[in-house]
């Protein structure tokens, strides 16, 4: 299999493994290509955001809309995606094989915003079963 070319830099993307997922991170810009569905299921282990090892302030393009990004799988052009909660944050989805690219710093955000919902969707359990609950 052909190496990676990382979709923003064109630097090398290098495999990096976590809890047997294994991403492909560029060696040059930090940003990192999850195939489908990779991002869903690193987002749920503790610890993942390690994989992240860059800035989004120093890796983020400043204008997105006037770049194409290029699957480095597939090579077809990948859409926006735009996810609004705690922290907004645009990245990048293959229409093809439904894979992401997220700059660095951007991992840990993606994570953050859904751990932001899962502890709302907790708390909103916990206070319906004390709300609703009945002693015998």
């Amino acid at each position: 299999m052909n190496a990676l070319e990382c979709p923003r830099c064109n630097g090398l993307l290098k495999t990096v493994i976590y809890h047997n997922v294994e991403v492909d991170r560029c060696a040059r810009c930090h940003g990192i290509w999850f195939d489908s569905l990779e991002a869903e299921t690193l987002k749920t282990i503790a610890g993942s955001e390690i994989l992240d090892i860059g800035s989004v302030n120093y890796s983020a393009p400043n204008d997105l809309t006037s770049i194409d990004i290029r699957c480095p799988r597939c090579e077809e052009t990948m859409i926006q995606i735009v996810d609004i909660d705690k922290e907004r944050l645009w990245y990048e989805k293959c229409p093809d094989c439904q894979g992401i690219w997220l700059y660095a710093g951007e991992f840990t955000q993606f994570k953050r915003n859904f751990q932001s919902k899962s502890i709302k969707n907790l708390a909103a359990r916990l206070i319906n079963k004390l709300l609703f609950w009945r002693s015998p």
